[in-house]
């Protein structure tokens, strides 16, 4: 009998070892300490990370098409500019639903149709301590 029961409960431990090792865990990335550009960091993450972007200005556009992504600067929008570095050309293209993008001063979209941020076709997306000046 205690043979039996032995069985079961390493039968059980490793049942609930091989089902908690199959969880993912969301990843943080900062910018520019992991990847240089906000893009590269977008790029390289999976749904549910994080990328955290240092004070400083970043001259890019970034296209997010990764769900349930949140992208935020380290501090607050006075300190963290994302400028576009193509000017006829969102500077954030939202194109997943469930993205939070908070706490950037976003800048230099100047083509008529074009804005800081483009959120076209999705849900539950969130645009939080963010200034978009032309």
């Amino acid at each position: 009998m205690k043979k039996i029961n032995l069985v079961f409960i390493l039968a059980i431990a490793c049942a609930l070892f091989v089902c908690a090792s199959g969880v993912a865990s969301a990843t943080t990335y900062y910018v520019p300490d992991d990847h240089e550009k906000i893009q590269w960091a977008v790029d390289n993450a999976s749904d549910g990370d994080t990328i955290i972007v240092r004070d400083g200005v970043y001259v890019e556009n970034i296209d997010v098409k990764k769900e349930h992504l949140t992208i935020r600067s380290e501090n607050v929008s006075y300190y963290t500019t994302v400028q576009a570095s193509n000017p006829n050309d969102h500077v954030f293209e939202v194109q997943a639903d469930y993205v939070n993008i908070s706490g950037f001063t976003v800048t230099g979209a100047t083509e008529p149709g074009k804005s800081g941020i483009s959120l076209f076709r999705v849900n539950h997306c969130n645009v939080s301590n963010t200034l978009c000046v032309i």
